[in-house]
Parts: structure tokens; C-alpha cells; sequence
């Protein structure tokens, strides 16, 4: 199943319905998974492998931070996504929903030659071809795949106490984007 891709109608003029339009194909891609509801992080990862017919490998590394905060590598027999391995649980769900996003919706990964062994990547090489390769969360495919991971977070995450090791920031920008979401979902 493919995702069907929606392009602004003008690369310089936003549409007021954008986000309210990313929300609906982010539900749509969940659901065209087969993913309804709330699910655990292992159902999403087998249907993520499934969709992609290959492997798909999610790696914790020591990321700096303030860097990039996941990258989506596609190797020749698999897929590789990067997270900083400080990262909380629900911030390791957003960012890995993110990756998934991208590949969900078919956004190209980094122009990275795939090394051989690419779990044995150096994080700083890691960091900046991430850094290379996502210029900002203007362009639509970013902003698609943020709203994507955050879904992701929010079907997987258990709402009704903290993370174990999530901070305040963590929490707060949840809960911003949560109420975004739930307008959406009354509003349109």
C-alpha cells in the first residue's frame, strides 16, 4: 500500500487546511498499516518491516546534542534508523515515528553512500548527514513526518502517567502538540 502524497498548491503560499490535511494522512497511513488504536512499539516496528519487505533496524547512538535528532538510513538490504540514546522513552517515539514517517510516505532518505556495517557508523558522520540532509520543518516532508511521530508517541505512550525518565520539555511539548491534535480531531 502506498500512501497517497499531498503537494501544496503553491511552493510559496501555505493552504489554511495544511496541518489539519497531514493530521488526516498520518491517521490514513496508521491505519492503512493496520494499526487502529493504541499499540505497542513492536507491532508498529513488525508492520514497518512488513510495509518495507526488508529489515528495518532501529539503533541508539550517543548523538551530540543540539544535533540532528534521528536519521533514516536505507541501506541495500535494509533500513537503518538512528536515535540519541539519552533520549526518553516518548521523545525516542517521536523520533522514531518521524523516521518512519519518511519512509511510510515514501520521502527520499540522505544521498549517504551505505557503509557496509552501518550500526558501526560514527555518530558525529551520523550527525552531519542528517544535518545535510533535513534543511527544516517548513518543507513538507518534515513537517508530515513530525506530525506522523507524534501520533506514533501519542498511540503508543501512555497518557495516564509520565514517562519514567521524561522531562519537563518532553512533557510540555506533548502535551502543546497533543492539544493541537484533539483541536483537529473536534475541528476537522
Amino acid at each position: 500500500m502506498r500512501v497517497p502524497r499531498w503537494t501544496p498548491r503553491s511552493a510559496t503560499r501555505r493552504r489554511p487546511d495544511g496541518f489539519s490535511e497531514l493530521v488526516r494522512q498520518a491517521r490514513q497511513g496508521l491505519t492503512g498499516l493496520g494499526l487502529r488504536g493504541r499499540f505497542t512499539e513492536d507491532r508498529l516496528h513488525e508492520k514497518m518491516q512488513a510495509y518495507r519487505g526488508r529489515p528495518v533496524h532501529v539503533i541508539a547512538q550517543p548523538l551530540p546534542p543540539g544535533g540532528p535528532h534521528g536519521l533514516w538510513v536505507a541501506g541495500r538490504d535494509a533500513d537503518y534508523v538512528f536515535f540519541p540514546a539519552a533520549a526518553s522513552p516518548v521523545r525516542r517515539h517521536v523520533i522514531v515515528g518521524h523516521e518512519y514517517g519518511h519512509m511510510l510516505f515514501d520521502d527520499p532518505a540522505p544521498p549517504l553512500p551505505a557503509p557496509a556495517d552501518p550500526t558501526a557508523m560514527d555518530p558525529a558522520e551520523l550527525s552531519a548527514a542528517a544535518r545535510q540532509a533535513r534543511s527544516s520543518y517548513e518543507e513538507l516532508p518534515e513537517r508530515r513526518a513530525e506530525i506522523f511521530g507524534t501520533l506514533v508517541a501519542q498511540r503508543i505512550t501512555d497518557w495516564s502517567r509520565p514517562p519514567a525518565r521524561g522531562t519537563e520539555s518532553d512533557e510540555a511539548a506533548l502535551r502543546r502538540l497533543t492539544g493541537l491534535l484533539e483541536s483537529t480531531d473536534e475541528n476537522g
